[in-house]
């Protein structure tokens, strides 16, 4: 059995999948709970007692997690603030690297062979920590310029910021061997702002397990579509930032058997996730993803989070609605601060008014989300609202009834958050025309990207596609299990693991770090790069519980290592990984 469970900001998900004597899944129960913020752990446990009731605990593989709480909180701008320090040397204007909360540049610098220039000044540090102390940040990224071919610097810095008991400290060199600096301040700064989020997921996740004396492996969804071991993403949580919205793509890929390019769209209550496959196969960013609009060393699916879902405030703003990017609660109609895409969808009769999550009654009240939505109707200017927003109902006489206002506001609301929508997946396009697009197979020869149909999942699945394919002229389908997608994207996702091969021909050695070996080489050998990367290649295969499964190379670094006017050797470092896919598809055939 595998489990497969997915926190959202909304509501968690979770499928449990059972298997046949030839390892044939499929899917024996869903579950879907509301998420209580200030109680994850609650919400994992109501899952889990779901899905595990009167099943042999000692049969579950694996539980494999993914969660939109991390991507929710950089979309929404609701995570503490970081302090940054950038150690740049000369060359591009460090200003331009400055972003977030407070900044700080010191003098000091290695160069791009890894030697140090330019000592670090410890007063320069000391004052920088001490203004972000006495500020109260508590959370810290330390980026230097070329920390990856000597991390010497980062790490004096780290030892002076924990004297001042910094809760997160991040530095640069840990999380990619990637040759580019400004990705890497803002891979730094990400991985920073999300870990005490992510520590209290772990937290949860651990305690409810404890709770209920569950022992199987536990793992998270990477944005790759691979996963990796829970202990394993508390150093490196940055790797997960996109875990939710991958689950979204896994869980098509599982699902849905289309061969098509289309897009998919995971709509939530805080986010609406957009995801793009061509002929079938989903796009891929092998240098890096974007998070809030920066590119990052993160490798991974192509998604883009647009802050705006089923729950999002809605409101209007000099006489025009605006949905988003907050999300205050739920929907008004089940109690919540403020009108919602819920509400309008429940006012036009899109959605009904008992809803069944997990077995449960959960009540809207079309009463409450009518009187939510009227008070809109009078503040917003009718004659400005552009072609297309409202044009249901555009003609007709001014409502005379309150419903009928009600009514009008809702197809508003609906209007809008399908055009805000539409532009983002139109912006999408017109970025993938404009650089080259690779698939999670090959890079793909130079075209137009023209989807055609838009697949999607998520609670209002269904109310929102047609209004939004109808406005892009595509066609629209919402696939099996919904509700649950991304749950089974995760559960489906293929365990993946990391070899990574250092080698200083200088100091005479080889180190396989994950299989723990240490080998002596003669200094000044000629040990190459591709030798490196046949032991890194090598060693996964061996590690692998897969057999015949594709291997690839994420990272590939080497370098020169100078002394005097000499050079005595390289440095190289291999990283090799499991191919990210699926370890079963469900009812449809193997790609």
């Amino acid at each position: 059995m595998i489990i497969g469970i997915d926190v959202g900001g909304t509501h968690t998900d979770g499928v449990l999948l059972v298997s046949d004597l030839a390892k044939n899944y499929k899917i024996a129960r869903t579950s879907k709970v509301m998420t209580d913020q200030e109680d994850l752990k609650n919400s994992i446990l109501r899952v889990l007692d779901s899905l595990i009731s009167g099943a042999d605990r000692q049969k579950i593989e694996r539980i494999v997690l993914s969660t939109t709480l991390a991507t929710n909180t950089l979309v929404e701008k609701k995570y503490q603030p970081v302090g940054l320090i950038l150690i740049p040397g000369p060359g591009l204007n460090p200003e331009y690297l400055q972003f977030g909360d407070e900044n700080a540049i010191l003098s000091g610098y290695i160069n791009h062979r890894g030697q140090e220039v330019k000592p670090l000044s410890g007063s320069e540090i000391k004052q920088a920590l001490k203004k972000y102390h006495s500020a109260g940040i508590s959370n810290l990224a330390i980026v230097g310029k070329f920390s990856i071919r000597n991390p010497s610097q980062e790490l004096e810095v780290k030892k002076y910021a924990e004297e001042f008991k910094f809760q997160q400290i991040t530095v640069g060199h840990r999380l990619s061997g990637g040759l580019n600096f400004p990705r890497r301040v803002a891979t730094a700064y990400f991985n920073a702002a999300i870990t005490p989020v992510h520590l209290d997921f772990i937290r949860a996740i651990r305690k409810a397990l404890e709770q209920r004396k569950i022992t199987a492996p536990l793992f998270l969804l990477k944005c790759d579509g691979g996963t990796i071991p829970l202990a394993e993403s508390k150093e490196k949580p940055i790797a997960t930032v996109n875990s939710g919205p991958a689950a979204s793509i896994m869980g098509t890929l599982a699902l849905s058997n289309h061969q098509d390019t289309c897009l998919v769209l995971d709509i939530g209550g805080t986010t609406t996730d957009i995801g793009l496959f061509i002929e079938g196969v989903p796009v891929f960013m092998p240098r890096g993803i974007e998070i809030a609009g920066l590119p990052t060393l993160v490798r991974g699916l192509y998604t883009r989070s647009v802050p705006r879902g089923g729950d999002s405030e809605v409101r209007v703003v000099e006489g025009r609605i605006k949905v988003g990017p907050r999300r205050l609660g739920p929907a008004a109609a089940r109690g919540g601060p403020a009108p919602t895409p819920t509400d309008a969808l429940l006012v036009l009769g899109k959605i009904r008014e008992k809803a069944q999550f997990n077995g449960e009654s959960v009540q809207f009240n079309r009463e409450t989300a009518l009187k939510a939505l009227l008070p809109l109707y009078d503040k917003i200017n009718w004659q400005q609202e552009r072609p297309g927003r409202s044009e249901v109902g555009a003609h007709r006489t001014e409502p005379a009834s309150p419903r009928e206002k009600a009514i009008k506001v809702a197809e508003g609301i609906i209007a809008e958050i399908s055009a805000r929508i539409g532009k983002e997946i139109e912006d999408i396009l017109s970025s993938l025309e404009n650089r080259p697009v690779y698939t999670i197979h090959e890079l793909l020869a130079a075209s137009r990207i023209r989807p055609r149909m838009i697949i999607s999942m998520g609670g209002p699945a269904k109310a929102f596609t047609r209004e939004l394919a109808s406005r892009l002229g595509y066609s629209e389908e919402v696939i099996p299990y919904s509700g649950v997608a991304n749950a089974v994207g995760a559960a489906c996702a293929r365990p993946t693991l990391e070899t990574t091969v250092h080698a200083d021909t200088a100091q005479g050695y080889v180190d396989i770090i994950e299989a723990g070996i240490h080998r002596k080489i003669k200094p000044g050998s000629r040990f190459t790069l591709e030798e490196a990367t046949k032991l890194a290649r090598k060693w996964t295969e061996k590690r692998s519980p897969f057999r015949n499964i594709p291997v690839e190379i994420t990272e590939k670094e080497s370098f020169n290592v100078i002394r005097g006017f000499r050079t005595t050797g390289k440095i190289m470092e291999v990283k090799a990984q499991i191919k990210p896919g699926l370890l079963t598809l469900l009812g449809v055939s193997q790609r």
